[in-house]
């Protein structure tokens, strides 16, 4: 019944009473299984005692022990075995009331999916380790796999970080890193990562590095195995990835996560795509709790409302900032001489790109670097000459001549000075005075 108990016990007088009509004495109580049952029975059981004679006892009994179980859908048979009961005995109003409550319970659940949590013994199980051996799960269909694993425990490289997403990610492998702790203190690590962005802004890269932080191997799904033509092969496809997942200790990284999470209220899509959101829901609430589920996303304002839900900790990566931008590019530069200048150059043409479009170009110019070395080329003219060979579109430098580029790296935040300039047109000093001061009358 969802996690609501409804506990009606019929009873009539004792053979000391008067002859009277039949009584009706209600208990009610809204309890999950497993939780608040045995006060509840507790409280059924001294009425019972104290009347000393409880109809449809063996009903009651039946549905108290169910409901222990935990097993809503043989809740939902006791529930209508009572509600039969209490007509057979001429009680038909209160067996209306009882099938009423079964109505809207198969109702809400047609519509949004239950909440399923845990069991204790999964909260407190430890995954099997997962190995290259293991059995991948595969769409029935096609028999493609529905995920790659990724076993490396070498430290990842973790993606230049805005100061909100570097506190969320140390939030989380804080956490993780002292499990133990905060198990002490009946806490449980957070379970659910959902990274949201543009392209190219290292979604897919910091969700390998957190597997690789916390020494745990990653299951990538795939999605092209995971969508399935078959009406209802989609959301038994979830269903089987998840089960292989809860089965190990393993990061589940669910790559371009909108497309098995859209808005089901989208007058676009057909049912399929509701029921699959409804699964995709079930499947992570009741994910083990030794399990961590990173979902990456370039389109979250295609996630139903419901999925953001279920994820405890959210990354945003946006577009890098210029001094963002002076790091990614710096890290590729690092073994050059005077790479400072070279990575705010780069860092002030690559303005409004992603962090892939800076490193595209940084890798782009070392190559360059190697492939001219007895032209003798500037720094900007490799720039340029990479710009070109990338044919990264709207990228600023491109077209510009050496005066006209060393006065666009003036401009803030770039804040080059003349040395800095001098450097990277492999022209002196007073060369570059010359340019700026024509550049500016």
């Amino acid at each position: 019944m969802g996690g609501v108990g409804l506990v009606l016990v019929a009873m009539r007088p004792t053979m000391s009473q008067q002859p009277a009509p039949v009584a009706i004495t209600r208990v009610q109580t809204i309890a999950q299984p497993g939780r608040h049952m045995p006060q509840a029975w507790r409280r059924v059981s001294h009425v019972a005692r104290r009347v000393g004679y409880v109809e449809n006892f063996d009903v009651v009994q039946a549905l108290a022990r169910t409901a222990l179980t935990g097993n809503p859908e043989a809740i939902a048979h006791q529930v209508e075995r009572l509600a039969e009961r209490l007509s057979e005995t001429g009680d038909e109003a209160d067996a209306r009331k009882i099938r009423a409550l079964v109505t809207r319970n198969k109702s809400r659940q047609a519509v949004e999916p239950l909440s399923l949590q845990p069991s204790a013994m999964m909260a407190t199980s430890v995954g099997q380790r997962l190995t290259p051996k293991a059995a991948l799960p595969v769409d029935r269909e096609s028999g493609a796999p529905l995920c790659e694993i990724v076993l490396s425990h070498r430290p990842g490289l973790l993606p230049v970080l805005p100061p909100q997403a570097q506190a969320a990610y140390d939030s989380l492998v804080g956490e993780w890193n002292h499990e133990q702790e905060l198990s002490r203190l009946g806490l449980l690590v957070s379970q659910s990562l959902l990274i949201y962005g543009p392209p190219g802004t290292g979604k897919t890269t910091l969700a390998l590095a957190i597997a690789s932080r916390l020494q745990r191997p990653a299951v990538i799904a795939r999605l092209d195995g995971l969508i399935s033509s078959l009406l209802g092969n989609t959301a038994r496809n979830l269903g089987a990835l998840f089960d292989f997942c809860n089965r190990y200790d393993c990061i589940l990284i669910l790559d371009e996560f909108d497309a098995v999470a859209k808005i089901r209220d989208d007058s676009n899509e057909v049912g399929e795509i509701k029921r699959v959101v409804n699964a995709l829901l079930q499947n992570l609430d009741k994910r083990a709790r030794f399990g961590l589920t990173i979902a990456v996303t370039n389109h979250e304002r295609l996630l139903d409302s419901a999925v953001w839900r279920r994820f405890e900790h959210q990354i945003e990566l946006g577009l890098p900032s210029f001094d963002g931008r002076v790091e990614i590019a710096h890290l590729s530069l690092a073994a050059l001489d005077d790479a400072e200048p070279l990575a705010k150059a780069i860092a002030a043409l690559t303005e409004g790109r992603s962090g892939a479009d800076v490193k595209t170009l940084t890798v782009a110019f070392l190559k360059m670097s190697v492939l001219q070395q007895s032209a003798n080329r500037s720094r900007l003219a490799l720039l340029r000459d990479a710009i070109h060979a990338t044919g990264m579109r709207g990228v600023r430098g491109a077209d510009e001549t050496d005066p006209e580029l060393v006065l666009l790296l003036t401009d803030p935040p770039t804040s080059l000075n003349q040395g800095d300039l001098a450097v990277l047109a492999n022209r002196d000093r007073k060369t570059i005075g010359r340019w700026l001061t024509e550049a500016r009358t």
